[in-house]
């Protein structure tokens, strides 16, 4: 008989620790997962503890899915977090195998999965209510900008231009959505649309700086950047990266962390700190707005569920 087809697989905590325990120079090392098992499309990660007691983070990549990743996606991110590390920014960065490599796989019943093994972010998850943090995030944030517009990178990775950003969701919801529910279709085809054009409208507009286009964290979360005990941030899971514009990872920051709704002291702190490092043009600050859209619209496409443990129930609010 041949096996049953697999859309999802959980890996043992114990598997994992052989594997990396066998690729990496740490010697005996025991893996807890910590992932939220019913978030069918996220990544799966694990906390890896030495015997001395180092902490690391492992992270299994998702088979197939609708970002339609490859290797050469995951060596680009291994390729811009080293990068970022060579260059003083405070980012957890991949941890070094055997081979010298950064990537490593697994064999899953769906298929073969990729992984890294990542270093500690220590400290607690930024205090969305702490001017000081939301300045230095804005400043690390905006620092990680500009030194990257030097990054090169020999693997190709996906860009996040309107077609990956609106043109694809857009088809992908489509194809999904219920008829019975067609006067919300209805209403996230137009806000698409007209942001749409109110990008394409800016980006024709000579006001413009050089830099506002290059690798970005694509995903940069409250919940993604821990704070130490002397104030220090670090900055982990950059999935979602890669190149696109400065402007849209602003707006997924305000999205992700709900400053939008918070008072506004917050949300200038966060641009002060952006500022003191990197000024936005007047085009870049104006696409803001569309793009806080567009990143509603892309987290709808991408991540509306067709099949898996949760079915096609998730959707992310628009």
């Amino acid at each position: 008989m041949n096996p049953i087809k697999v859309s999802r697989s959980f890996i043992a905590g114990d598997a994992l620790a052989e594997v990396i325990g066998r690729e990496y120079d740490l010697g005996p090392v025991s893996c807890k997962m910590f992932s939220k098992m019913v978030r069918t499309q996220d990544n799966d990660h694990y906390q890896v503890k030495t015997t001395d007691g180092t902490k690391y983070v492992a992270r299994i990549y998702q088979f197939g899915g609708p970002l339609e990743r490859e290797e050469s996606d995951y060596l680009f991110e291994m390729d811009w977090l080293n990068f970022l590390k060579a260059n003083g920014m405070p980012v957890s960065y991949p941890i070094g195998r055997r081979d010298g490599r950064y990537l490593g796989s697994v064999n899953a019943p769906e298929g073969k999965r990729y992984f890294a093994l990542f270093s500690f972010a220590p400290g607690e998850a930024l205090a969305l209510n702490d001017a000081e943090q939301l300045y230095r995030c804005g400043a690390e944030m905006a620092r990680i900008h500009m030194v990257s517009n030097k990054f090169q990178s020999q693997h190709n990775r996906a860009i996040m231009d309107l077609e990956n950003l609106v043109d694809k969701p857009v088809a992908r919801i489509m194809s999904l959505w219920d008829e019975s529910r067609a006067d919300d279709l209805e209403i996230v085809l137009t806000a698409a649309a007209e942001a749409k054009e109110e990008i394409l409208a800016l980006l024709r507009n000579e006001e413009s700086s050089e830099d506002s286009w290059g690798p970005i964290g694509g995903d940069f979360h409250n919940a993604s950047v821990r704070f130490d005990k002397n104030g220090n941030p670090t900055f982990f899971n950059f999935d979602l990266c890669g190149f696109g514009w400065r402007s849209y990872d602003i707006a997924t920051f305000l999205l992700n962390t709900g400053l939008m709704h918070k008072s506004t002291d917050l949300s200038e702190a966060f641009f002060a700190g952006y500022y003191s490092v990197r000024e936005l043009s007047r085009n870049e600050h104006a696409a803001i707005s569309p793009f806080l859209t567009i990143r509603r619209v892309w987290m709808t496409g991408s991540f509306t569920m067709d099949q898996g443990m949760v079915g096609h129930t998730f959707i992310a609010s628009i």
